[in-house]
């Protein structure tokens, strides 16, 4: 039997293979080409299976076959770990896919040649360089310099001082070439060329061609990439490099006819602010940010808004002098902005801002606003505003607050939208820390308690998991003598079982300030008297509920014995399954 198995010729397997007609057959044996190569070995991978491979790429009837000339695109790179180091015989025939005209073909063949050279980098100056020169001068058709532009920043990290200047000649000439598509893959890969440049070489060879490309009229895909660019290039010149090569070409990019690139430069300006330092920021960007704000696309205004937070995180960058000056005064037209969006952003925001300008600052000139947009008509902006109630009270402070934005508060948790309920409940811990027993007593506990029994069970959900925020606040007698009497109160056999479902939710998380004795005293009762419940899921609501009871508090074996157990006991023959099946874990731990 060992005859026949040996005598397998698995390269003329893998030949016939890849003639089927059927295209998954064909394709399956690329994509396990590893395993021919591991069959045969490195010797016989490299000088039998490489050159097939090689010569099969370019011959008829494979070579026009998009999905397989991908695929072998693909294995390329994985056959590096079959051939014993000689990765260089590789490079040929991905170069040959990278000229193919489909653009999967291409972009996978550059992947491979990145993971070889990776993992090799001593084959750049030798193989990857005259092959990525050849690619770049290659004039019958656009696809190489494509693929030649994809290569540049790899090869240039890895060769000597010499072939780093003629690189650099390289990209510049493609840059500047006559095929549209050409310049725009250049443009595309200015940021990752830049970045393993010297600055000297970048203001000797490369800052003209920066400044040619970002006045290209024709694509603005260019412009948006050398605004990219212009992160890169601006962290690596000094303030007055900056002000002669870089801050323009922003200026401009702020006044450009696309959208697009006035987009870019609204998305990315937290970051243009640090790669230009607080004092050019401060001199030159804010003006050009305020057209932003007031740009006629509303998707640039809108990231010109949001941008704000970022740029509030900057060390020294937006203080409180500059957002008076420049900022603020653009908000009362922000917001009443036509733009759903537009104002949604505004609101975000105004936290933030109201956190870094103080007390004085956000009373006189922000409160109306904030107040305004708690109102809005639009439901995404009464979300995000309520979202920072609680930052914004704790810039005002109780006394600043309680007449102007409390009574909004306090409206906003019966909004028709059940997201904004929420977030209001959210906010109620924070508030309540804020404003002390007293005040939280009389403006806030009887709605936050009504959210208890809303009718979207997430609001429900919300309240029960913040309640216990409030409980530790207040300390346990607080809970034991004023919240929980209201809570048992609000178990009825009159309403809905939900809310009573709720009230047992509720227990576990007021119980974390209670003593056992309490726990006991107060809640116990309240759990027996459930198991009796006419509906099922309260019932096995009360089983889950005294199971946590009794891991998480010493109930004391009298308790148990005295009202829990024979309550449990009940239950094991229950009508509902589940119910049984609660109950009996739940005696699990009673006879622990």
């Amino acid at each position: 039997m060992a005859g026949p198995a040996a005598e397998f010729n698995y390269l003329e397997f893998f030949k016939e293979e890849i003639r089927n007609e059927n295209a998954t057959i064909k394709i399956g044996a690329v994509n396990n080409l590893h395993l021919i190569a591991s069959a045969l070995g490195p010797q016989r991978t490299v000088s039998e299976l490489l050159p097939y491979m090689t010569q099969v790429v370019q011959e008829e009837p494979l070579c026009n076959d998009d999905e397989f000339l991908h695929s072998m695109a693909k294995q390329f790179a994985v056959l590096s770990e079959y051939i014993n180091g000689h990765d260089e015989l590789l490079i040929a025939p991905l170069e040959h896919l990278a000229d193919q005209e489909e653009t999967v073909i291409r972009e996978q063949a550059i992947q491979s040649l990145i993971k070889v050279i990776e993992k090799r980098p001593q084959l750049a100056p030798d193989h990857l360089v005259p092959t990525l020169h050849r690619l770049a001068t290659k004039t019958d058709f656009f696809t190489a310099r494509v693929s030649a532009c994809a290569l540049l920043p790899l090869a240039y990290r890895h060769v000597n001082a010499d072939q780093k200047q003629g690189l650099r000649k390289a990209f510049v000439t493609l840059c500047g070439g006559e095929t549209p598509m050409v310049r725009r893959a250049a443009a595309h890969k200015m940021r990752d060329f830049i970045q393993v440049c010297e600055k000297q070489d970048l203001l000797t060879d490369l800052i003209s061609v920066y400044t040619q490309l970002s006045q290209e009229d024709t694509q603005d895909t260019i412009r948006v990439a050398c605004v990219h660019a212009t992160l890169v290039i601006a962290r690596m010149l000094n303030p007055e490099e900056n002000r002669q090569h870089t801050v323009e070409r922003i200026k401009d990019a702020v006044e450009d006819r696309s959208w697009r690139v006035r987009l870019t430069v609204a998305k990315n300006f937290d970051q243009l602010c640090e790669a230009f330092g607080p004092e050019l920021t401060a001199q030159k960007l804010m003006t050009p940010f305020i057209q932003l704000m007031k740009d006629n696309e509303q998707e640039v205004r809108k990231e010109a808004v949001k941008i704000i937070e970022p740029c509030l995180k900057l060390p020294n960058h937006f203080t409180p002098e500059q957002l008076q000056q420049h900022i603020l005064p653009q908000f009362q037209a922000l917001g009443m902005d036509s733009a759903q969006s537009v104002k949604a952003a505004l609101a975000q925001v105004l936290g933030p801002i109201a956190k870094a300008l103080g007390r004085d600052v956000t009373q006189r000139q922000l409160l109306t606003l904030i107040s305004d947009l708690m109102k809005d008509e639009f439901h995404d902006v009464r979300l995000n505003i309520v979202s920072h109630a609680g930052l914004v009270c704790e810039v005002l402070g109780a006394e600043g607050l309680v007449h102007s934005l409390l009574h909004t508060v306090q409206n906003l948790i019966m909004d028709n939208h059940w997201r904004i309920r929420q977030s209001v409940v959210e906010q109620v811990p924070r508030l309540s820390r804020l404003f002390g027993m007293e005040l939280f007593q009389t403006k806030l506990e009887a709605i936050f308690l009504s959210s208890l029994r809303d009718s979207v069970h997430s609001v429900r959900q919300s309240a029960t998991k913040h309640i216990s925020e409030i409980a530790t606040a207040f300390g346990p007698q607080w809970t034991v003598e004023h919240l929980l009497p209201k809570l048992v109160e609000q178990y009825s056999e009159s309403v809905g079982y939900a809310n009573r479902v709720t009230t047992l939710h509720v227990l576990p998380q007021v119980s974390c300030v209670m003593t056992p004795e309490q726990v006991n005293q107060y809640i116990v009762p309240l759990l027996v008297k459930a198991t009796k419940d006419s509906v099922p899921n309260v019932r096995f609501c009360a089983c889950r509920t005294i199971m946590w009871m009794m891991e998480n508090h010493n109930l004391g074996s009298q308790a148990l014995s005295a009202s829990v157990k024979p309550a449990l006991l009940e239950l094991e023959h229950d009508s509902d399954i589940d119910v049984q099946y609660y109950a009996q874990r739940a005696l699990l731990h009673c006879n622990a």
